[in-house]
């Protein structure tokens, strides 16, 4: 075990013997640390806080403090963070507020200042640029990317393989494999690069794709395009993640751009086709 002199560490933490403590760390009497995981100066953890295997966390990192909540009544709530993950400088990640837990998955990379608030639930190979910030009770699936400067609204859902441009936020729930931008964010097509990646095939993105055109494109009202989406396309397992999602969401669903005018970006111009511009790609 690694323990910089200067480090703080309370009675009852558990510290696996391989990983490394820095400089003026201060670290809580109910954390847990993992096999290899290498904390960095001045970073402070507290709560019933426990941390994976093979993590990195850089400097000035605050993980399992208070939340930011007027309800919160000093209850000794916690954090779970999976293995791999890596926290750049400043990130927060605050316990949950009454009971619970704020859980992080496994191979997740947060950029500097990004902010995980009380009671989130955020899947595996979760990426958030800097300053990325989920309210209280957000709930993320797995592979999501989140640009910079992104606000995410408390109690909202976000299914898996989501991007989500920068300087944008969401007071919608944001469905599986769906590109988002615009201010506020707004569906602009199918991530199919990120389907790609993690190894989707081409007929599975073209049922993915078929069926966000029916949603968003074809002039139905939501209960009967998912009604038409279901019979047609709900063979796939892919295609009633995203019925189920649509079905279940208590917040609404974020509606698709309808236009250029809507994406702001310099790059887009009246000679691409909607599909090389990003724009409506479904």
């Amino acid at each position: 075990m690694s323990i910089h002199s200067t480090a703080i560490i309370a009675d009852g933490a558990k510290i696996a013997d391989s990983a490394e403590i820095g400089p003026y760390v201060v670290i809580g009497k109910g954390v847990t640390i993992g096999e290899r995981t290498v904390v960095g100066p001045h970073c402070v953890i507290d709560g019933d806080t426990t941390i994976g295997a093979d993590c990195k966390i850089y400097a000035s990192v605050a993980i399992g403090l208070d939340p930011q909540d007027l309800g919160y009544k000093g209850e000794f709530t916690g954090v779970k963070i999976g293995d791999r993950t890596t926290l750049r400088e400043f990130v927060t990640i605050h316990r949950a507020t009454k009971e619970g837990y704020t859980t992080l998955g496994n191979d997740c990379f947060l950029m500097n200042y990004s902010h995980i608030a009380h009671n989130c639930k955020v899947g595996n190979g979760v990426i958030m640029a800097n300053n990325a910030t989920l309210g209280g009770y957000v709930e993320v699936g797995d592979n999501v990317v989140f640009g910079g400067t992104v606000a995410v609204h408390q109690n909202v859902k976000i299914g898996r393989l989501v991007m989500m441009g920068g300087i944008t936020g969401t007071r919608k729930d944001m469905p599986p494999f769906a590109m988002m931008d615009g201010r506020p964010a707004k569906v602009c097509g199918i991530n199919l690069v990120g389907m790609k990646r993690n190894k989707f095939g081409p007929e599975i993105r073209k049922a993915v794709k078929d069926a966000y055109r029916m949603i968003y494109r074809e002039g139905m009202n939501q209960k009967i395009a998912l009604e038409r989406v279901e019979a047609e396309l709900g063979h796939y397992a892919e295609v009633q993640e995203i019925i189920n999602f649509y079905r279940t969401s208590r917040r609404g669903v974020c509606i698709a751009m309808t236009s250029y005018d809507e994406i702001r970006d310099e790059a887009v111009s009246e000679e691409k086709p909607l599909a090389e511009a990003g724009v409506g790609d479904f």
